[in-house]
């Protein structure tokens, strides 16, 4: 009976260890916002992450946000309760410096500069791509730190669909449904959701968000190796605003928001030659914000009567045409031509449009499918601002043989002003008019320096980058008397720092992660040095991943962020550091039955701990949260 025991054991050691030995088989992905054409990821000179479709069903994350937050560089910044405005830096630059994309089409908001991701669902995304670093050469303005592109999913096999429901913590409550395939040459992917909370305010019923949500793509294979491909997305969201504006610590009774965000891109891509291929692309976005304020019972500025409204509606039109040739293996050089048509409406206030056009040279040179150099030069042309020259370079090695790459680049890159930048008028009837239409860019110079390492055939990962970026001719507010203020180009500032990420899988079933981010900062205007606002200088994610049968997934995620200088605040002071630790897994209750592909329970528990923080001064985050919910497939 010992004999059968200990034999039993030694079988199970010796599958462990071939299990340790075996190779991890991980398909390299496929970047195409790096080069605008299809790239794998190790040949890229750039800093790449790459969030999946499977993660984000992984770690059942109901918002994006969420996904971003363990991406090394990227620091997500949310005021306050779940639909509240949620922002995005990367190394140090600050959101209106950073490009958001869907589908390749600019979503930021053409007259405050910055895109809110609580208006970003998760429906029918396929993968999202992360570039850190200047990217202005493909992208033009506002691509300074860094480039976030969401992708939508392309449906493919036989018809599939998929419904979920879940209920948690604040009355929150999350429905979904999915259908998507291939029939013959068409394919399709549609999906709409349902998000309802209300928040953690209680002391008056002001902190509610709800959104009703929906996407799709649709595409066709066209004879003479040529796609066409339609996609679109909806959103309608109504979100309290517990927080006055102008003092965040002050609670307001009856401030509310409504956000109406429509899109739709159609791209035709068409391969003439083996060496010779083309695209074409056009897109126009709304984003429609009201905002109404009824009168504040104190306020220490404008008295008890002051009242506020306002409707903003903006839209963006987008054409861009590209042309890629390769010689064979060595090289791809690809020619684009953009044209952007951008216009901002206040109701009762102003009116304006401004339009751009570029055109743009990308090459990348493939060596001895070791050596990969790229690059690039962009002319953009502005009504606003004349015209801006942005180059970039990049180079990557790799060693196969002992799974080594050396990866670096130096890019120039611009901001644009904005609508408001330029033109927003006076308020108060007393002031010349805040925007300034002699603004320049901001302008920025970066580079970077890293190395990937894989070891022990694939188990161990390794990243390691060093970046510097120098901004000038910063916009920002400057005085005027007697209590005036007007958009001015006076500041500078920098930030460096280094990255730091590493992947463990010592077995198939077992993943462990962890990155690190040092960011130092310094901004100047002129008058006095400081750090530059709410960038944390150190910056920890950690995780562990088990699948320990294949019916069940747990994890554990880890987030812990140093203090960050705030200003806006009197005296200037720093918003504490803090920790947060979530929690969650999927168990597959039913297999395949009938129409039925399976049958989930998910979990996801967000602030086990119930931490007392704020992601921005003054905007409590939310405490403990969790959301369990079923998630139905069917084919």
């Amino acid at each position: 009976m010992a004999r059968v025991r200990w034999s039993a054991i030694v079988v199970m050691l010796a599958s462990a260890a071939t299990g340790w030995a075996q190779e991890v088989k991980r398909l390299e992905p496929v970047v195409v916002t790096a080069t605008k054409v299809e790239t794998p990821q190790e040949r890229l000179g750039a800093s790449v992450t790459v969030i999946t479709e499977e993660e984000l069903r992984t770690y059942n994350y109901d918002r994006l946000e969420d996904a971003l937050r363990s991406v090394p560089g990227v620091e997500v910044q949310r005021s306050g309760t779940l639909g509240k405005t949620t922002s995005v830096r990367i190394r140090g630059a600050n959101p209106n410096q950073v490009q958001i994309l869907i589908d390749g089409m600019r979503v930021k908001s053409p007259t405050l500069g910055q895109f809110s991701f609580s208006d970003l669902s998760l429906d029918a995304i396929e993968r999202v791509e992360i570039i850190r670093g200047p990217q202005s050469t493909l992208y033009g303005a506002d691509a300074i730190g860094g480039v976030v592109n969401v992708i939508t999913k392309k449906g493919a096999g036989p018809p599939a669909g998929a419904v979920s429901f879940e209920g948690g913590s604040h009355e929150t409550f999350r429905e979904q449904a999915a259908l998507g395939g291939a029939l013959g040459r068409f394919n399709f992917a549609l999906s709409a959701s349902r998000f309802d909370s209300r928040g953690q305010e209680r002391t008056f019923d002001n902190d509610d968000a709800d959104q009703t949500a929906f996407a799709g793509r649709f595409g066709v294979d066209l004879p003479w190796n040529a796609t066409a491909t339609a996609t679109g997305r909806y959103a309608k969201s109504t979100t309290d605003v517990p927080n006055q504006g102008f003092f965040p610590f002050d609670r307001d009774p009856d401030s509310q928001q409504q956000d109406e965000f429509y899109l739709f891109t159609l791209r035709y891509d068409q391969k003439l030659f083996p060496w010779w291929e083309v695209a074409a692309r056009m897109g126009q976005l709304w984003d429609n914000q009201g905002f109404q304020d009824g009168p504040l019972p104190v306020s220490p500025v404008f008295g008890p009567d002051f009242a506020f409204n306002s409707q903003i509606n903006t839209r963006r039109r987008e054409f861009e045409l590209l042309s890629t040739w390769h010689t064979g293996t060595v090289n791809s050089l690809t020619l684009g031509l953009e044209h952007r048509n951008e216009r901002g409406r206040n109701r009762g206030t102003f009116r304006e449009e401004i339009n751009t056009r570029s055109l743009f040279l990308q090459d990348e040179v493939r060596l001895f499918d070791r050596l990969f150099l790229g690059g690039g030069v962009r002319f953009e042309d502005s009504d606003a601002f004349g015209g801006e020259w942005t180059p970039r370079l990049s180079l990557a090695y790799l060693s196969k043989e002992t799974g080594t790459k050396l990866r670096g680049g130096y890019g120039k890159g611009f901001r644009a002003p904005t609508i408001n930048d330029l033109f927003f008028p006076d308020l108060t009837g007393f002031c010349p008019p805040f925007g300034n239409p002699g603004l320049q860019p901001e302008r920025s110079k970066s580079w970077e320096a890293g190395a990937d390492q894989k070891l022990w055939e694939n188990r161990i990962r390794l990243g390691f980058t060093y970046f510097r970026n120098t901004f000038k001719d910063l916009i920002t507010v400057v005085s005027l008397p007697p209590f005036c203020a007007q958009a001015g180009n006076v500041g500078r500032a920098r930030t460096e720092g280094l990255e730091f990420a590493a992947d463990f899988e010592p077995l198939d079933w077992l993943l462990f992660n962890v990155n690190y981010t040092f960011t130092d900062t310094e901004t100047d205007d002129d008058v006095r040095r400081l750090e530059v606002p709410r960038i944390a200088r150190h910056r920890w994610n950690a995780g562990v991943t088990v699948t320990p049968v294949r019916r069940l997934t747990l994890f554990v995620q880890s987030y812990v962020l140093s203090r960050q200088f705030e200003t806006g605040v009197t005296p200037n002071r720093h918003n504490p550091g803090y920790y947060r630790i979530d929690v969650g897994g999927t168990w597959r209750l039913l297999q395949r039955t009938g129409l039925l592909e399976g049958l989930d329970f998910t979990l996801r528990v967000q602030n086990l701990t119930d931490e007392n923080y704020a992601e921005i001064f003054g905007f409590r985050a939310l405490g403990f949260t969790a959301m369990a919910g079923l998630r139905a497939h069917f084919r």
